[in-house]
């Protein structure tokens, strides 16, 4: 795992804001559809791209672990609790990013409910029906687990800033497009 004294490797920045722009864009489609009422087509149409953007941010994240592993990180900065507390806060996020999709297609799958990709591909019933399995992990994917994913974001934002406008150490510089940085 090589390292870099100052860098992001651009792929990881790349996959770093996608992952932002399509977690955010699932959180604000369910938070949309969950103001409609159940078998209403708008809520099924949020309910699509919330589906959809899961399968992308799987996606992205798997890419991300594996560009991870093999491009390493920058040196990190700050004290001691800083790293031990932006740590666990990041491999939380991967870990819940790569959850929450597993979850969601766990929970179709127990609903008998295939998953259409953005209308690019589909992801058929394999498992056999269960609606209290599917009840179960809804519960724990909408009401713990993505949750907790948002304030993990929210955590992992402050501390960008906090480096950024409080220890003024260039972290949050780093990870920002472009060259150079």
């Amino acid at each position: 795992m090589p390292a870099n004294t100052t860098a992001w490797n651009p792929s990881l920045k790349f996959l770093h804001w996608a992952l932002f722009i399509v977690i955010a864009a699932a959180v604000t489609c369910v938070l949309i559809a969950s103001g409609y009422e159940r078998g209403d087509p708008a809520k099924g149409q949020f309910m699509f791209f919330h589906k959809s953007l899961g399968v992308t941010a799987l996606a992205l994240m798997i890419a991300w672990v594996i560009t991870r592993l093999n491009a390493g990180r920058p040196l990190p900065v700050g004290q001691t609790w800083q790293l031990r507390l932006a740590a666990t806060v990041h491999w939380a996020m991967v870990v819940l990013v790569l959850a929450l999709p597993i979850a969601g297609l766990l929970m179709s799958q127990f609903a008998q409910q295939s998953v259409d990709v953005f209308g690019l591909f589909s992801i058929p019933v394999w498992l056999g029906e269960d609606k209290a399995m599917a009840k179960a992990i809804h519960t724990v994917h909408a009401g713990f687990a993505g949750p907790i994913l948002v304030g993990l974001v929210v955590l992992h934002i402050v501390g960008a800033l906090w480096h950024h406008f409080i220890d003024r150490d260039g972290t949050l510089t780093r990870m920002l497009p472009g060259k150079g940085r």
